[in-house]
Parts: structure tokens; sequence; C-alpha cells
């Protein structure tokens, strides 16, 4: 089983913990929050997954239909209120679920269990990913409450640092898997790290987004932009 693409992501997820060690910094050293750190863990595991995936179904059909689900999980779970998360209303319902709604037709050459098993992984990221502010959105909505920071900032580097925990358990269990053999390619080590640097960025970059505007518009905004880059 030889799977570049783990050490890939585990290298990403160590890139984007040190740019979350700069936010740190800068947001005054707020505590490790571990309920923000289940949020990484869900980035971590879909992560991985989409490895598979991409070995299945290829990139652009994988990333399109994850990223579709994710969208619309990331929409229902806050349009509805659901799993703790605050219920967000739109302000032109009509344009929200155009938005959302997909027009895309994915083909797919049937390939047996490998395919099945590749779009089903994709629902299973699509739902992860779809939830990755979950439980950041419980602990600011009890913010009042709890005394806890009211800002997504503070709880970035909880995030990173559940994503690289994950990451660096999954690469474990692929490593006793492999019995110590892991496929390892250092050339792919510095792009890697730089990726998921840059990758933290844009993903603060949402998080701030997802503070200053409602989520239900974010997802229903962000869905079309995949499929125009995907064809």
């Amino acid at each position: 089983m030889r799977i570049p693409g783990l050490y890939f992501q585990w290298m990403m997820c160590i890139g984007q913990t040190l740019f979350a060690a700069i936010v740190l910094c800068s947001t005054g050293w707020p505590p490790i929050f571990p309920l923000a750190m289940l949020s990484g863990a869900f980035f971590a595991v879909g992560n991985a997954l989409t490895v598979y995936i991409m070995e299945g179904i290829g990139m652009a059909v994988g990333s399109l239909l994850w990223n579709t689900v994710t969208c619309v999980v990331g929409w229902a779970v806050t349009r509805f209120g659901l799993l703790g998360n605050p219920r967000q209303l739109p302000q032109d319902n009509v344009m929200n679920i155009i938005g959302v709604a997909t027009d895309h037709e994915v083909s797919i050459t049937s390939d047996g269990d490998g395919h099945f098993s590749a779009i089903l992984l994709t629902l299973i990221v699509g739902f992860l990913y779809g939830n990755m502010l979950t439980p950041i959105n419980n602990l600011v909505a009890d913010s009042e409450e709890t005394g806890n920071p009211s800002g997504v900032s503070a709880y970035y580097f909880s995030f990173a640092f559940g994503a690289l925990l994950t990451s660096t358990l999954i690469f474990m269990v692929y490593s006793v898997i492999r019995r110590n053999q892991p496929f390892i390619n250092a050339e792919l080590t510095l792009p890697s790290l730089v990726s998921g640097i840059i990758y933290a960025i844009a993903t603060f970059c949402f998080f701030l987004a997802n503070q200053h505007l409602d989520q239900v518009s974010i997802y229903s905004g962000r869905r079309p932009v995949f499929g125009v880059i995907i064809n």
C-alpha cells in the first residue's frame, strides 16, 4: 500500500500548525480548547480520506463531489440549527437555496467496488468538512455563559493542533500497517509544508469570514465556485 498522499497530508498539517502558532501569539496565547480540537480532527480525517477518493475516481470528480456535499452540509447545519449550531436565516430564502442547489452533471465510469467506495467516502468527507466549524460554533455560541472567547481567532491554534495530532495518529497507523516501512517521498516535504502554510492562511480567512458573515450565506455562495473551477 504505497500512499504518498498520507505523508503529504501529515506534512501539510505540520505547516498549518506553524502558521497557527503565529495566530496563537497574535491573539494573546489563549488556552487549548479540546472541543475546537475536534474541528481539527474532522479536517484531518477528511483530508486523509481524500487520498483514497482521488485514487478511486480522480481529483476533478472527487473534489467536485466532496465540495458539493461539504457546502450542502455546511449550509444545512446552520440554516436549520442542527448539531448545536445557532440557527441562521438568510435575508432572501429563494436566492440562498438557489446558491446551494447543484446543477452540475458528473459522469463516472463504473469500475466495480473501487468507485462505489470512493463515492461513499465523498459523502463522509463532505459531512466532516461541512461540520468543521460546528464545535467552534458551539464554543462561540456559549461564550457569554462560559466566559470563553467570542472570536474564532482564539480557537484556530486548537483547530490546527487537533488536526496535527489526528494526522500524526493516522500516519502512525499507516506505518504499523506497512510494518514500519511507510512510503515517504522526501521531495514532497518542503512543498507539503508550504502548501500547509498557504492552506492555513486560506482556512483562517474562511474562519474570519464565517464570523463576520452568516455561515448559511458563505456555504451557499462558495458551492458554485467549485463547479466553475472544475469545469
